[in-house]
């Protein structure tokens, strides 16, 4: 069986982009709308089985028409294709007032393909290759536990703490019953959650410790009972058990959002799980949107925009959202020239922002093996070793002061000042 799994497609966000002449439309619209068709036309070209849609279709639960429309037609080839769609309610996509519906809901009104679900829940969902069992985790809309006398009256941590025990309890029991009653056809979880060890930017190995969403536990998910748990809303694409029984992962996003994802691989991911169940799987990429930040640090620098120039060169900017972040001295700001470098970064798709972080010096930088009895010359020197950002300016700070130090020697000799380092 083929299983194609995505998540947090978010179409609506509209940062770093600019207004496509041709539609009218913003071109980030397009950008998302070009990754998602990408996906559908590998799905179709794959001869998938099941789409698993692990929730956030939008930027917000109030999508525009516009929005719902792109992701509408982007649909429409799948459903031609009878293939089944399992669509998992995010937390972008639920309401946050008690009694409206959530904003895919509905899709589930004009075809019986797609699978929704809003509540935790478990299905048998025939397709063109036989049967799959979908355990469903639609993410905790505690607003709504809160009508609930019972749930009402606690504290914030121990809602979490409650709404985690709702969830372990159902996929348990889950678990327990496939322990009592197996079955031959594969089972998938597809929840969109907060899992404790999830990383959310490229290269933190802090995880999901200062949140304000419930977060869930690992062991939770990695019942050998399970086949493939599919996961959403973490953007980054990840494997969270690495014994793979199951794999426990996360799709990522299909295209970025901001520069918090600039090196992110965005992409979907294909699922083959065959006859004895064994589970294989890839990430796929799609044609996202490249963004590119420049951190570029001049500190080390007499002039700073040689190497600035530079690092911009190096880079491909075609198609691309760039920002340059600089950092530099204080005593440097003014030969940073805005201008100049906006007119290298004029090849760019869209400039997302040139940023200047100014190092503030300290108002006197004590050195303690200073003393009376150093030369001018030494005590200069000890200064300059001190303080790094002068290291590269060193012989020409220490030849300057040297100069100065004979003009003023030559200058006072008549009046008998004694300037010697001796």
């Amino acid at each position: 069986m083929k299983i194609l799994h995505t998540a947090d497609i978010h179409i609506g966000y509209k940062t770093h982009g600019v207004i496509d002449p041709k539609t009218g439309l913003h071109s980030r619209l397009g950008d998302f709308e070009r990754c998602f068709r990408y996906m559908v036309d590998h799905a179709i070209k794959e001869n998938v089985d099941l789409i698993l849609f692990c929730g956030d279709a939008y930027r917000d639960m109030n999508p525009s028409q516009t929005d719902q429309r792109i992701f509408a037609r982007s649909l429409k080839p799948l459903l031609d294709r009878d293939i089944p769609i399992v669509m998992i309610v995010g937390n972008h996509d639920h309401p946050y007032t008690f009694g409206k519906v959530n904003s895919m809901e509905i899709f589930s009104l004009f075809s019986d393909n797609i699978h929704l679900f809003a509540t935790c829940e478990s299905r048998d969902i025939m397709t063109k290759s036989g049967p799959v069992r979908v355990i469903g985790l639609p993410w905790p809309m505690i607003h709504e536990l809160r009508t609930k006398e019972e749930f009402a009256a606690l504290a914030k941590e121990k809602q979490h703490e409650k709404v985690h025990e709702i969830y372990s309890g159902f996929v348990m029991a889950e678990a327990e019953r496939l322990r009592k009653e197996p079955v031959s056809y594969p089972v998938v979880v597809a929840g969109h959650l907060h899992v404790e060890t999830a990383v959310m930017t490229e290269g933190s190995e802090r995880v999901t410790l200062v949140t304000r969403d419930p977060v869930f536990t690992l062991s939770m998910l990695k019942q050998p009972e399970f086949d493939y748990v599919a996961l959403g809303h973490i953007h980054k694409y990840q494997e969270l058990n690495k014994e793979r029984k199951p794999p426990v992962v996360y799709s990522g996003s299909i295209e970025r959002i901001s520069f918090a994802e600039a090196v992110q691989k965005k992409g979907f991911v294909m699922i083959d799980i065959s006859k004895k169940k064994e589970v294989a799987f890839r990430h796929v990429l799609t044609p996202s949107r490249k963004m590119i930040q420049l951190e570029i640090d001049v500190r080390g620098e007499e002039e700073p925009m040689p190497l600035i120039l530079e690092k911009i060169g190096n880079e491909i900017l075609e198609e691309a959202v760039v920002r340059v972040v600089i950092t530099c001295h204080a005593g440097q700001r003014g030969l940073v020239e805005m201008k100049e470098i906006r007119r290298s970064l004029r090849s760019a798709f869209v400039i997302g922002g040139i940023q200047l972080k100014v190092e503030q010096e300290s108002a006197r930088s004590r050195v303690p093996e200073l003393h009376r009895n150093l030369s001018t010359r030494d005590a200069l020197e000890m200064y300059i070793n001190h303080n790094k950002q002068l290291l590269p300016l060193k012989k020409t700070i220490l030849d300057t002061a040297q100069l100065l130090e004979e003009e003023c020697r030559q200058g006072s000799a008549g009046k008998g000042a004694d300037f010697s380092e001796e």
